[in-house]
């Protein structure tokens, strides 16, 4: 934000009153009266803050009068600092001073009783009070497009510490746009403000203002949530009247490590004590030349507040910056443990989570029964809207959910009733809009002969435009048509089963993008099947067996995921390891083993999830997540990262469409763990 510096001033007029009484022989009348003889000295100061535009805040003149004995009274003009008032009966006078800058605008006035006497007694007038009321008109603007719930909070604090909450005049918060308009006395004033998204503080400032007697201070202050100012690498608070005032802030780039403690510091060469106050988004984080705090990630802006030792002479600056997280590229930082009822969210234990296609988050809590979109605001969440059973959603005995980024279509699964519900995310309302649901019944014929208690690993084939499911008690795969738009059409005619059918449901499943290669599981059998599309457009054909039997590192086998067409991932309870397809065959590649190999403990693995943009493998235990690589062309599995989760048992995890963030839930933790990805 441009800022303009101006200077004030605390004034001295000195008033040196010689009265001589006239020697014998003069009249009666001149042995009364006297000479008062002034002259006119300032100090300086400094500041920096809004200010009425188009009003000097120098003076230029000054108007002095008095009341004397008697009823005399006096009233003289001075653009000079020497003035000489003559014949002034000696007795009791009242002076009062005016300081005026070349408008004729009255900046400062002091008052003092003076005693003529024949012998001469020189009088000091303090002008130590700003003269009048000003108008302070004030209006903040943000984009209202990334705050979804805002609320401001703003105060006027004076010289003496005394603040008082403002109350809007003009209230356009939908629109992003606020306005505060009243009159105050002439002064210094610290106005700070706070926007807050819900209950999250997503922005704020420090301003010093500066009101003048009948005049209007005015400024428009835009509180920026997503563009960054270039900071320079210091600035200075000048005093327009005389010597500069040098103050210079360092230690602040304009992109800095989040999370991570900053100081900045300000130096100055002046003599003289100041006090300073630092505010970051609007809150009071320092009292003293150097500050040292550790900003979130986002976009922040830092106040500093300069008060030197006379009245009128606080100065503001400010400067945004980008905060970011740091570390090795691709390895999720643990920003935030959002925890359960925060700001009306409901999480509780047993919570399921993703991301929508603009980086919000779908929240369905089975404990609350409610389904939630979210933003990420400062690394916390806040709630945008909130679905109950009353909406027409089904939010009990929610088992998975599955957002398609293509087509913004979001498919919960549920034991309730039991089934599938389709929903449309609308992104510029952020709302989620029932579209219909399909019931549990599946098989050859519609509406077909066999039921499920519910699904589980939703799986969506963009290509056939078909979502696949997984029966939790039966080796069956449910098909459903995805991109239809009747409820009527949702259904087909087939499913995928073995015959005869295996004796274990299906643990695991997985199909490339493309559809040319996919893969089931068995956990109680320890059974691999891999299959290669071949004549027939459709997966789980062709299929290759590999069991613990006669393959290593197999046992207890349950979540897979491809990294592409040929390389398939794969997790036991305690194992992570590779498959490759080449020269028309699936081999076992490279494994890992928990507490090996420097990787640490990888017991009961819970999820897999691959980047293929990054070449990326994330694995979930209930207590770590780890990174690996696999970079092409040889796609080797290799070990990054481990982050320990303690005390947490995490269940499931999603990572953003942007690959930027990644987030936990657990069945047993009603909290939410949100990471950055650097």
């Amino acid at each position: 934000m441009n800022r303009t510096s101006i200077t004030s001033r605390w004034f001295l007029i000195p008033l040196i009153g010689l009265m001589c009484l006239m020697a014998g022989g003069c009249k009666e009348e001149s042995a009364t009266r006297s000479t008062l003889q002034l002259r006119m000295v300032s100090s300086e100061a400094n500041d920096r803050s809004l200010l009425p535009k188009d009003t000097p805040l120098e003076v230029s003149r000054y108007a002095v009068e008095g009341e004397g004995p008697q009823g005399t009274t006096f009233s003289v003009m001075s653009t000079t600092q020497n003035l000489e008032v003559e014949g002034l009966l000696i007795g009791n006078w009242t002076i009062t001073a005016i300081g005026q800058n070349s408008g004729g605008v009255d900046l400062v006035t002091g008052q003092a009783t003076v005693t003529l006497s024949p012998e001469p007694s020189p009088v000091t007038i303090e002008l130590d009070s700003l003269a009048g009321k000003g108008l302070l008109n004030i209006v903040l603007r943000w984009n209202a497009a990334h705050v979804s719930d805002p609320s401001l909070q703003v105060s006027l604090t004076d010289e003496a510490n005394n603040t008082q909450i403002l109350t809007p005049t003009t209230n356009n918060m939908a629109e992003g746009s606020v306005t505060y308009s009243g009159h105050y006395n002439a002064g210094s004033y610290l106005l700070n403000a706070q926007l807050f998204s819900g209950s999250a503080p997503v922005a704020g400032c420090a301003e010093v203002v500066r009101i003048v007697g009948n005049r209007t201070t005015e400024g428009v202050i835009e509180l920026k949530l997503d563009k960054y100012a270039n900071v320079p690498s210091g600035f200075t608070l000048i005093n327009h009247l005389g010597v500069p005032v040098q103050c210079t802030i360092t230690g602040i780039s304009e992109n800095v490590e989040a999370l991570k403690p900053l100081t900045a510091s300000i130096s100055t060469v002046e003599t003289g004590e100041i006090a300073v106050d630092w505010y970051l988004d609007g809150v009071l984080v320092g009292s003293a030349l150097e500050c040292t705090f550790t900003p979130a990630s986002g976009t922040h802006r830092l106040d500093v507040i300069a008060k030197g030792a006379l009245q009128a002479s606080s100065g503001s600056a400010s400067i945004s910056f980008t905060a970011t997280v740091n570390g090795e590229t691709g390895v999720p930082i643990l920003v935030s443990t959002v925890m359960d009822n925060t700001g009306g969210m409901h999480i509780g234990i047993d919570a399921h989570a993703a991301f929508l296609s603009d980086g919000k988050i779908l929240l369905a809590s089975n404990q609350a029964q409610t389904i939630q979109v979210c933003r990420i605001v400062r690394d916390s969440l806040e709630v945008v809207h909130t679905y109950t059973a009353a909406d027409g959603f089904i939010t009990s005995g929610i088992t998975d959910v599955l957002v398609d980024h293509t087509s913004n279509r979001v498919i919960i699964a549920d034991s309730t009733t039991p089934g599938l519900t389709f929903y449309e995310y609308n992104i510029a309302t952020s709302s989620l809009n029932k579209l219909f649901t399909r019931n549990n019944s599946y098989g050859y014929v519609i509406p077909g002969d066999l039921r499920f208690p519910y699904l589980t690993d939703l799986t969506l084939l963009r290509s056939s435009g078909i979502l696949y499911g997984l029966h939790p008690v039966e080796a069956h795969v449910v098909e459903t048509k995805f991109y239809v738009n009747s409820q009527e059409n949702l259904y087909t005619d087939y499913y995928y089963m073995k015959y005869p059918a295996y004796n274990h449901p299906y643990a695991g499943m997985a199909i490339s993008d493309s559809a040319t290669s996919s893969a089931l599981t068995q956990k109680e059998g320890s059974l691999l099947r891999i299959f290669r599309k071949g004549s027939f457009s459709v997966p789980f054909t062709n299929p290759v067996e590999f069991t613990s039997a006669n393959t290593p590192y197999l046992s207890n086998v349950e979540k897979v995921a491809f990294l592409n067409d040929n390389n398939l991932m794969y997790a036991t309870d305690n194992d992570v390891g590779r498959f490759m397809y080449a020269n028309s065959t699936w081999e076992q590649m490279e494994v890992y083993t928990s507490d090996l190999d420097g990787i640490g403990s990888m017991e009961g693995i819970v999820q897999l999830l691959t980047d293929a943009l990054s070449n990326r493998l994330y694995v979930l235990t209930p207590d770590s997540l780890l990174t690996f690589n696999c970079p092409s062309p040889s796609y080797a599995l290799s070990h990054v990262n481990t982050t320990v989760l303690p005390s947490y048992q995490a269940s499931r995890m999603d990572v953003s469409k942007n690959r930027d963030m990644l987030l936990l839930t657990s069945e047993s933790n009603a909290s939410l763990l949100l990471f950055r990805i650097p």
